[in-house]
């Protein structure tokens, strides 16, 4: 009986994850059984698994920043583009989020963009690698930075974020649509001119 178990245990840099195997399993990429009998892998240093990967998935590690970030400014809006990172972690779901800060006058820093502002399709968990950001602020100083994120990136609380940043100044907001605007109103509902002024206000 004894012989007969000790063949059956697992060596180490293998596991078997159901007792009923038979055969154990070679550690998956960049994770290591240091014990004989294992019944699972870790993950070697700075690589992570959760809870829904299968135990025979290699364990992976957040993406590397995007890359090749493009802006394209149209008044008060800023289209932004960039291309997939260049290191993917090892997975498939990765996703980009969107941190928007406006330049304070005079040097005096950078604060977050407020509510007002509006992304689209969303700033956080972009599946696509673009974003409108509308309604901000005209002659304004904009800076815009870009992450890439994964599965494992809340588990990688030691792995610094990774970054591309956007500088970008807004343009005068849209008169002539403004003023279009108003001689509509001013042609159907004689007269207007009072209402079409404090709108341009």
């Amino acid at each position: 009986m004894l012989d007969s178990f000790s063949v059956s245990v697992c060596k180490m840099g293998f596991y078997r994850s159901h007792l009923e195997s038979s055969a154990c399993s070679k550690c998956p990429p960049h994770s290591v059984a240091r014990q004989m009998g294992a019944i699972t892998c870790s993950c070697e240093d700075e690589y992570y698994k959760i809870d829904s990967d299968h135990a025979n998935m290699a364990c992976t590690r957040p993406p590397s920043a995007p890359r090749n970030a493009i802006s394209n400014v149209n008044e008060t809006s800023v289209f932004l583009e960039w291309s997939i990172p260049m290191e993917m972690g090892g997975r498939k779901d990765v996703r980009y989020n969107i941190l928007c800060r406006r330049v304070l006058p005079d040097g005096r820093g950078l604060e977050e963009c407020g509510p007002n502002v509006r992304f689209l399709p969303r700033r956080l968990g972009l599946s696509n690698t673009s974003v409108m950001v509308a309604d901000l602020q005209s002659h304004t100083n904009y800076s815009f930075l870009l992450e890439a994120i994964n599965g494992v990136s809340e588990l990688a609380k030691d792995h610094a974020k990774q970054y591309v940043t956007l500088n970008v100044t807004t343009n005068q907001a849209g008169m002539l649509h403004l003023v279009s605007f108003c001689l509509l109103i001013i042609f159907r509902l004689n007269p207007t001119f009072y209402m079409c002024n404090l709108f341009s206000n």
